[in-house]
């Protein structure tokens, strides 16, 4: 079997990310967020720490998964806050059946080539979850790195284009990537972004899982629409009539040394706004640290020990206190 389910740091830096980072960079002011699939409750738990939400909602297909929530830390009791609503129903059909709009729907589903999961994947899907956006919304999708082949990445890259025009690719987790969307521009104001990640709440659940600082958080930007169309390329998007990944081995150990080289070296900038040169430079130290304990990860992958040890040496020369790279040399 494979595990789908985790609370290491890994997970929690992940999970968390897939919740607080699409709130973060909103540019309106967002009230309301669907979480598709409960999982082990940490993205859902991540919406109560954003103080400005009113309406919290997870779709969750399985009451027992609701149940084990209490197995998980750091899901800051999301299956038993009154401040969540989780609906115990499909999550495609909550969205079919409900006319509710949200600011925010973000994605924790299985991996693309579990069974039965494609559907909230596909281009049929995406244009669902567009027509359920308030003004401004945004929809995140999870894209795990380890679970399909780069040609099924690329597929599933271009069935999330083929539906938002605004289209951006983060990078939260060494295994694990995010997709973000919107029917409108997307823009980065630094200021702002500062302002809301300097709430109580927000700043300490994200520095638990080592994102410091609003610079912290816009370094693990990666590229925008055009970025993600160079890696699409002429891949055919998924949809529901192809579902081809849904039949495709679950996990591939080795090929996460190809796709994530060929998503970072999309990198460039992020076009900012309200970004003073300070700002700017912490925010280049943060991403360039967070390239070499990358980089030093696949070297692990590759069984490089020496090429490893040199590089997470000098990540933790830089920033030796970070929760998430002391979890991975085992402080």
């Amino acid at each position: 079997g494979v595990s789908n389910t985790g609370d290491a740091m890994p997970s929690l830096r992940y999970m968390r990310i897939q919740a607080l980072l699409p709130l973060l960079i909103h540019n309106g002011e967002p009230r309301s967020a669907l979480v598709i699939g409960f999982g082990t409750g940490i993205t859902a738990g991540a919406l109560t720490r954003y103080p400005g939400l009113e309406h919290r909602v997870v779709a969750e297909l399985l009451p027992s998964v609701v149940k084990a929530a209490p197995l998980f830390k750091g899901n800051f009791n999301a299956a038993t806050d009154p401040g969540v609503d989780v609906r115990l129903r499909d999550g495609r059909q909550e969205l079919l059946r409900n006319p509710q709009r949200y600011d925010l729907i973000t994605l924790e589903p299985p991996p693309p080539s579990a069974a039965g999961v494609v559907n909230l994947y596909s281009r049929d899907f995406y244009q669902l979850a567009a027509s359920r956006l308030q003004k401004q919304g945004l929809v995140a999708q999870w894209l795990p790195l380890p679970t399909q082949n780069i040609d099924d990445s690329r597929s599933l890259v271009q069935s999330f284009l083929d539906v938002f025009p605004y289209a951006t690719l983060w990078t939260s987790e060494f295994h694990e990537m995010l997709l973000v969307g919107s029917m409108e521009p997307i823009e980065l104001d630094a200021a702002k972004i500062n302002a809301r990640f300097q709430q109580d709440n927000v700043r300490n659940a994200l520095q638990d899982v080592g994102v410091g600082s609003a610079a912290a958080l816009l370094a693990t930007w990666v590229t925008d629409r055009a970025g993600l169309e160079r890696f699409a390329a002429d891949a055919q998007p998924v949809t529901d009539d192809q579902p081809r990944i849904e039949y495709a081995p679950w996990v591939r150990s080795k090929e996460i040394s190809r796709v994530l080289p060929a998503l970072l070296d999309l990198h460039q900038p992020p076009v900012l706004l309200n970004a003073d040169v300070g700002f700017t430079e912490r925010m280049n130290v943060h991403q360039q640290r967070l390239m070499q304990f990358y980089r030093a990860s696949l070297h692990a992958y590759d069984g490089d020990r020496d090429a490893w040890g040199r590089d997470i040496r000098e990540v933790m020369r830089g920033d030796a206190g970070n929760p998430y790279y002391r979890w991975f040399v085992g402080e």
